[in-house]
């Protein structure tokens, strides 16, 4: 019952802002760049503006998730749920049909609605470790593994902690070829589109 529950924001995490946004270009991302849909390769196919509204669009799937879970579900950790599912409909969208993304904008989104603290200290790792090098991926991954351990520390809920933690394993377990190119000094630092 709790995973037929969790299926419509599942769903909504699978929306596919990227491809979307990239079409408005007249683009096909996902055999652009990376292939990946997410707001970082669309940003570099395409450009800034691009890659911005494709971050928000992504941002708000998770934060959405979170706040129309805790109507449906008033006084309990449901919405916990709800946004642990937005992020795994964006990484592994309908097979066969879309190729999900890395996650982190909309695992961002869930963080933020969850508690402000806990997407906030999100940000700030990721800003911190991206202005030092250029790398996305690496901001993302260390923010993502951070993450748990900053709920932890701050006695979040047994829910909270446990679907930010599921969240970062996603994450990771989608960078795995940024990790190995990242082993290798191999990752590309970020580069934006022109238009």
């Amino acid at each position: 019952s709790i995973l037929l529950a969790a299926l419509p924001f599942y769903l909504l995490g699978a929306f596919p802002t990227g491809v979307l946004v990239a079409k408005i270009y007249g683009i096909d991302i996902q055999s652009q760049g990376s292939g990946n849909v997410g707001a970082t390769n669309v940003a570099r196919v395409i450009g800034k503006k691009a890659g911005v509204t494709t971050l928000l669009i992504d941002v708000i799937k998770g934060a959405l998730a979170v706040y129309l879970a805790s109507i449906l579900v008033p006084g309990v950790s449901f919405y916990a749920l709800a946004g642990l599912s937005a992020v795994a409909g964006h990484c592994f969208s309908i097979p066969g049909k879309l190729r999900g993304g890395k996650g982190v904008a909309t695992a961002l989104g869930t963080l933020l609605a969850i508690s402000p603290i806990y997407g906030l200290s999100a940000v700030l790792i990721f800003a911190a470790v991206f202005l030092s090098t250029r790398i996305v991926s690496l901001s993302s991954l260390l923010a993502a593994a951070i993450s748990p351990v900053i709920a932890f520390f701050t006695n979040a809920p047994g829910a909270h902690a446990g679907s930010i933690a599921l969240i970062a394993l996603i994450i990771i377990f989608r960078h795995r070829e940024n990790i190995e190119r990242l082993s290798r000094g191999e990752e590309k630092r970020f580069t934006l589109g022109n238009k």
